[in-house]
């Protein structure tokens, strides 16, 4: 694969997914990236090292691959705008949360049917390890695989059902978020028992990350995994009890539940 791809809107979130084009191989004339900012126009030119233009249908022109990075309440209209300048085969991807591929179809009309598939990324693709959940529309099947082609160097894929993207969203898409706000808890436990904030911040990130990759080599359920660490009536049950009687389990659900309500207002 060696698309022509524009990206329209070059955020964060998007501009570390070209960064993470570009750390896998891609060609950065190969990719065109459009901002509304100045500002953010020349950070992208400086620091990405493709081309920055304002012109969103310009910058479809010719393009393989159209990636919509900009807010979701924005994404229909800037489908709109470009719709009449897209080639016939071109795949859109939206990484906007909450707006459907029937959205964004009604907005390519006149070239309505066009293959729209859904991503949701999360931040560690910037450090190569991102997560990304992606949905075709029905019927884009094969632009579905090939948008899964692109994306697998820049970390983990997985394809769910349009109907579950929202759901997923909650897991890995605002997922980050969760574990920076665990690590801070550790982090503030620790001080307050008297470890040195340096020390804390580096015994609960290395801690973190351990166990993640403990979890993601070994292929046990975390449960046994816990299991493993948890001796009947000592230290690591103790503090499980605690955090059993405040609740942990009931919380997450209910966070998760509204990170997905909250998805479906979006568009």
């Amino acid at each position: 694969m060696n698309p022509q791809i524009a990206v329209l809107g070059c955020g964060t979130m998007a501009g570390a997914i070209v960064s993470g084009l570009l750390a896998a191989g891609t060609d950065p004339s190969r990719i065109v990236a459009t901002a509304r900012s100045s500002a953010t126009r020349q950070r992208v030119a400086e620091t990405l090292g493709v081309a920055a233009l304002t012109d969103n249908r310009k910058a479809v022109r010719g393009a393989d691959i159209v990636l919509i990075g900009v807010k979701p309440a924005m994404a229909a209209a800037v489908a709109s705008e470009i719709a009449e300048d897209l080639d016939p085969q071109v795949v859109v991807i939206s990484i906007a949360a909450g707006v459907t591929t029937q959205t964004l179809q009604a907005a390519l009309a006149p070239s309505g049917g066009r293959p729209v598939v859904r991503v949701m990324p999360n931040t560690p693709v910037k450090v190569g390890r991102g997560t990304f959940i992606v949905s075709p529309a029905a019927g884009a099947e094969q632009a579905g695989e090939q948008v899964i082609a692109l994306l697998d160097p820049l970390g983990t894929v997985v394809e769910v059902p349009e109907k579950l993207h929202d759901a997923a969203t909650a897991i890995s898409g605002s997922g980050p978020a969760y574990v920076f706000l665990v690590a801070e808890a550790m982090i503030d436990a620790g001080v307050a028992m008297g470890v040195p904030r340096a020390q804390a911040t580096e015994l609960t990130v290395a801690t973190l990350a351990g166990s993640a990759e403990l979890m993601a080599s070994s292929g046990e359920h975390p449960a046994v995994l816990r299991g493993a660490v948890t001796s009947p009536g000592g230290t690591t049950a103790a503090a499980l009890d605690q955090l059993e009687s405040h609740g942990l389990r009931t919380a997450f659900a209910r966070a998760l539940e509204a990170c997905r309500d909250k998805a479906a207002r979006l568009s």
